[in-house]
Order: structure tokens, then C-alpha cells, then sequence
């Protein structure tokens, strides 16, 4: 990669004075801008936060295309990301035909897509060292936003700050509630941010590269990290955080004795630091006791055994993308405080929805590219002269580059096995960053096109298309997503707050009105069909005279989930709701227990069952097995406590 000093005709730090060069700062200015977008409006994983960067997608591959028509000379484009294709077309024929879920699998699709296009852009953008100096300082502002808030969160209520970002306020967990979540809405999210990126500032401060002043700022900030990894209180966070201290001595020095003593060294302060917490913090031996319980980061000895279970399985092929909380409903022995939408770990989340065939196809690639970069760090000496100064060594820009990249993929790869990454868009960005440097820095672009105008043309226009087409297809799932999780908690707070009962329509009509919208937008999307039946059976309690008509009304809309998802168990139990509405005993009842049997790790699917066996004489054990399931899935259920109760008695 050559530096913007060594072209000719060139501006310093700029490089050539040439319409691709300026297409190509533009690309990298967008690739920088989307790392911060996505970084500081809560990680992007909310929808009405997701929607900012789609339109940025769209530009980033208009002026990647612009930049490819205007190169002057020979441009070769790099073939490795291509070799992700075919993971991306497994996870697509895994979502179209056997994912019994596949309105999830869609929502996950684009952000692989994001990633794949963001992956693409930058191995063949960013020509300069300039450039790629440019994008990783981009992915720093996030982390020092991230900080600040981080710090504030400590001693403020972390929910003033998401409520910020987004429409509807955001309900953090009671067990977040002193702790720092950063730019995120959970501090999990927030340590794997400062996971990927700590190893990184120590290795620029440790290994001879940079300036003095430099190194010391980067050993600074080493230690800011270190701290905010502290107040997120996420214990899992300190195990891979040992580890990689461990690691990072390996890549900036040279003798193997030092590098052993100098990660053992760093795994001792850290040790030292988390034992005087636990000796001198009664509030740090109470969270450390409780992050090894079920209810919190132990859920892992519970879920990984049973993620490995559900891949034993459907070994080959998996259950379908978007499936996982399905198949993990489906456990009949399975007890956990809290539903789950992945296992916390990405290697089982992948190997569950697309099965060994899918991880193969992604785990493949990755493994070449370490080995690749792996084998070119040895291939680089440890040191030589400064250009700038022929009295002192320097670690060469190339090591440094690839020992870096190498650095961040193996704690992206470490907190993907430890927590999950691949749903988080903000932090797929950063994987996606680190594994493009490695690509830039151990392959040539060996893909050279024709250089005829018309190619160039063509490409261009291709690439533009491709926005669209990315636009067009992922705008009326994440526009679906807003109007239903908006919808959700307004019905959730309606019957909490008990609004339907006060005979006022107006309310209740915006929120039906919405899921029909949301409805209309994705209409393969069974969850919003079934919050849409909820909604209209609500409508009971202010006209009890009209059961019949809202009722029927009700069936219609579960009906169409059971249509789009005949496994879905929710689906089943919502049916025999708004059956037992309408009035007809014998279908409501086949539907309840349908929908127990297609998920016996529901709360929810017992307690309506429980509930409407509780009215029937001879199914009043059977409702008071039910209820009491229910309530050891979930003891936070109220209205399954209630039925409980009430049984218990008689």
C-alpha cells in the first residue's frame, strides 16, 4: 500500500490530483461516517436507528462505482471478499426454504449484507495508507463518545441517555441499572466495543512504531478502557480480557522471554485489580455472585449445552435462519428465567439456523485470512530504519498494520465465541474493518476487468443498482420493525396501565392501525399478525356485546400467523385466544394445546392454556400443572402467578 508522500503529482497526505483519487476520499469519508452513525445511535440495532445507514450503504456503493469509472490507468480489484459469497447465498436459501422463522432470518440478512458491502468497498477502496489511517480513527470517535457517556452513566440513570437516541423510550433491565451501557442499550455490547479496540491502543503503545508522545497517549487510553471495562461490571468481559492481555505482548516485542513475562505480568495486574474489587467491594462480591447465576451471565451453562443439543439435531442443514428462539421454545426440559434470542455464542448461532454447512462456509474464509496474515507477519522483519531517521528502528507500517488487524479479529473472534457479535451491527463493523485491513495487507487485487469505457460504465451503474435493490428490499422490513415494536409497547402499557378498560377507543384503534400497517409493509411477518390479533381482542373489554365480531376478527389475523408459520407456538396460542373470544370451546381449546406442545418452554403458551382450562371442572388439575409450569419458566410472569395462586386454593 503506498504512502501519498511516494506518488508523484500528488498533495501531502491527499495524494494525486486525479478525479479517483477524489472519488476515493469521498468513499472513504462515507465508510467513516457510516463507523460513526452506527456507533453512536445505540449500536444500530434498533430499527429507527438502522434506517439512518441504509441511505448511507446506497452512497458508499454510488461513489465506490463513481470512483472505479474515473481511475485513471489499470485497477485491479481484490477477489477475497468473494469468497464470503457463498456463505451469503447458503444464509438466503436457508431463510427462503427451511427457516420456519424467516421474517427474522431477513432482518439478520441485512446486516450480513451491510457487512459483505462494507467489506467489499474498503479492500478495494482506501488505496493509501492515508486513507486506512483515516477510516481506524473513525472507528475511535464511537469509543471516545462511548466513554464519556459511559462514565456519566455511572452516576446518572443510564436510560436518560437512550431515550435520547430513538422515538420510543427504551426500557433497559433492571439488573443494567447502575452500570455503564456506553452508546449501547446493555452493557454487554459496550465491553465487547472496548474488548475489540483496548488490545489495540496497548499494542500502538507497546510496539515501536509510533512517536513517544503517542505511545504514552495510547498507554492512556489503554488504561480509560481498562477502567470502563470495570464500571460495565460484565465479569464474562474479564476473562477475555485476561486472555488477550496475554496475547498482545506476543505482537509487540521480539524475545520470547519478554513476551512471556510481559503478558504474564499484564494478566497479573489485572488479576490483582479484579481481587482487590472482590476483597475491598461488598457491592462487587454481590454482582460477581450474581453474574454466575442463571438469571445472569451463567445462562450460558444452561444455553450452550442446549444450542449444542439443537445442532445435534439438524447437524447439516440447521433449523433456518431466524429460528433459533423457536427451536429453543421447543425444548420441552429446558427452564430459563428469560427468553433468549441467541445462545450467546456465534459459532452455535450459526451452527443452530444454517447448520455445519453454514459455519463451514463462514469459518472457512476466516481461517484463511488469519493464516494468510499470520504467515505475512512472519514474512515482515521485526524492525528496520525510519524513513525519517536513519538512527532509529521502527516496527515497519506493514507488521504494524497486520499485527493490529490481527489483534482486533482475534478479540472480535473471542467475543463472538464468549457473548455474540454478528446481530450487533455497530460491532460487525468494527470485525468487518479489522478483517478488510487483513485483507488489504496479505493479498494483491489479482481481479483486473477490461478498461474499456463501457465496462467502467456498466460497473458503475451496477454498483448503484445494488444500493437500490439493498434499499429497496431491507426499507420495508426495518419501517415494519419500528411500527411493530412501536405498536408492542404501546399495547404492553395499555393493558398495564389498564386503558382498554376505560371505554376509550382512540387509543387501542392507533395501535391496530399500526400493526395493519406494519402488516401491510412485511406481510410474512407472523409476530406482527399475532400482536395485531392481540390488539383487536382487546376491543372485548370496552364492547363485551360485540365478542362475537371481534372475536372472528381476531381468528383472522392469527389464523394468517398459523398460515405463515405452522410450527410457530405463539402463533397456536394466540388462535385459541382469540377462539375462546369468539366463543367456539372446542377449536380454542386444540389451538392452546397446540401451542403448548409446539413450545413447552413458553410461559406464555401455559398460562392462556392454564387459563382457559382453569374455567372447566375436569381440566382443573391440568390448568394447575400448567400454571405452575408457567411460573417456574418465568417467576416475573404476573398473570400466571395469579393463576397459580388461584388454583393452588381451590
Amino acid at each position: 500500500m503506498p504512502r501519498s508522500s511516494q506518488i508523484t503529482e500528488n498533495v501531502a497526505y491527499y495524494g494525486r490530483l486525479s478525479w479517483g483519487n477524489f472519488f476515493d476520499w469521498l468513499t472513504t469519508l462515507c465508510l467513516c461516517a457510516l463507523f460513526i452513525l452506527a456507533g453512536t445511535s445505540l449500536g444500530s440495532v434498533r430499527p429507527e436507528t438502522h434506517l439512518l445507514l441504509l441511505p448511507g450503504f446506497v452512497l458508499l456503493l454510488l461513489l465506490h462505482g463513481l470512483w472505479y469509472a474515473f481511475e485513471e490507468g489499470p485497477v485491479r480489484l481484490s477477489r477475497i471478499p468473494l469468497l464470503f459469497l457463498p456463505f451469503l447465498s447458503w444464509a438466503a436459501f436457508s431463510i427462503w426454504k427451511l427457516s420456519p422463522m424467516a421474517w427474522r432470518g431477513w432482518q439478520d440478512m441485512i446486516y450480513f449484507l451491510e457487512a459483505f458491502i462494507f467489506l467489499w468497498v474498503l479492500c478495494n477502496n482506501c488505496r493509501m495508507m492515508s486513507h486506512l489511517w483515516v477510516v481506524c480513527l473513525s472507528a475511535i470517535i464511537p469509543l471516545g463518545y462511548g466513554v464519556l457517556i459511559g462514565t456519566y452513566q455511572l452516576f446518572q440513570n443510564p436510560e436518560k441517555v437512550a431515550d435520547a437516541l430513538v422515538e420510543v423510550p427504551v426500557q433497559l433491565s433492571p439488573e443494567f441499572m447502575g452500570r455503564s451501557t456506553g452508546v449501547f442499550a446493555d452493557p454487554h455490547s459496550f465491553a465487547l466495543l472496548l474488548l475489540m479496540l483496548l488490545p489495540c491502543f496497548l499494542f500502538a503503545g507497546l510496539a515501536g512504531r509510533l512517536p513517544r508522545l503517542l505511545r504514552l497517549l495510547c498507554l492512556y487510553v489503554s488504561l480509560i478502557l481498562l477502567s470502563c471495562m470495570v464500571i460495565t461490571q460484565v465479569f464474562w468481559a474479564y476473562f477475555a480480557l485476561a486472555v488477550v492481555l496475554f496475547v498482545v505482548p506476543w505482537f509487540a516485542f521480539k524475545g520470547l522471554v519478554k513476551r512471556f513475562l510481559s503478558g504474564a505480568g499484564l494478566v497479573l495486574v489485572l488479576s490483582l485489580l479484579f481481587g482487590i474489587i472482590l476483597a475491598f467491594s461488598p457491592y462487587g462480591r454481590e454482582m460477581a455472585t450474581a453474574a454466575w447465576t442463571v438469571e445472569g451471565e451463567g445462562v450460558r451453562r444452561v444455553l450452550w449445552p442446549e444450542a449444542v443439543q439443537l445442532v445435534m439435531e439438524r447437524p447439516v442443514f440447521g433449523g433456518g435462519g431466524g429460528s433459533f428462539t423457536m427451536l429453543l421454545e421447543q425444548s420441552p426440559d429446558l427452564t430459563l428465567p428469560r427468553s433468549a434470542e441467541t445462545p450467546l455464542n456465534d459459532a452455535l448461532h450459526l451452527a443452530v439456523e444454517y447448520g455445519l454447512a453454514g459455519l463451514l462456509l463462514l469459518a472457512v474464509p476466516v481461517a484463511v485470512l488469519l493464516l494468510r496474515a499470520y504467515l505475512r507477519l512472519r514474512a515482515e522483519p521485526f524492525q528496520k530504519y525510519s524513513a525519517r531517521s536513519r538512527k532509529r528502528k521502527v516496527m515497519p507500517s506493514q507488521r504494524f498494520f497486520v499485527s493490529l488487524a490481527l489483534l482486533g479479529s482475534f478479540a472480535f473472534l473471542l467475543g463472538s465465541l464468549l457473548h455474540g457479535i454478528l446481530l450487533l451491527p455497530a460491532l460487525l463493523l468494527h470485525g468487518t474493518l479489522v478483517m478488510g485491513i487483513l485483507i488489504k495487507m496479505s493479498f494483491n487485487r489479482g481481479l483486473a476487468l477490461p478498461r474499456h469505457w463501457l465496462v467502467r460504465t456498466a460497473y458503475a451503474l451496477i454498483s448503484f443498482a445494488a444500493g437500490l435493490i439493498l434499499l429497496d428490499l431491507s426499507l420495508p422490513v426495518l419501517r415494519a420493525r419500528e411500527a411493530g415494536l412501536l405498536c408492542s409497547q404501546r399495547l404492553e402499557e395499555i393493558v398495564e396501565r389498564r386503558i382498554h378498560l376505560s371505554g376509550n377507543p382512540i387509543i387501542l384503534n392507533d395501535v391496530i392501525e399500526g400493526y395493519a400497517n406494519a402488516c401491510l409493509l412485511d406481510p410474512g411477518n407472523a409476530d406482527f399478525w399475532i400482536g395485531r390479533s392481540q390488539a383487536i381482542a382487546q376491543r372485548f373489554f370496552a364492547s363485551p356485546s360485540l365478542f362475537r365480531e371481534i372475536g372472528a376478527e381476531s381468528v383472522a389475523c392469527a389464523q394468517r400467523a398459523v398460515t405463515i408459520s405452522p410450527e410457530y407456538g405463539r402463533a397456536w396460542s394466540q388462535l385459541g385466544v382469540a377462539h375462546a373470544l369468539a366463543g367456539d370451546v372446542e377449536a380454542a381449546e386444540q389451538a392452546l394445546l397446540r401451542g403448548v406442545e409446539l413450545a413447552p418452554n413458553s410461559s406464555n403458551a401455559h398460562y392462556y392454556w392454564a387459563s382457559f382450562a382453569s374455567g372447566f371442572e375436569d381440566k382443573i388439575e391440568a390448568a394447575k400443572r400448567s400454571a405452575e409450569r408457567a411460573v417456574a419458566i418465568d417467576p416475573d410472569n404476573a398473570a400466571a402467578a395469579r393463576i397459580y395462586q388461584k388454583l393452588s386454593i381451590l
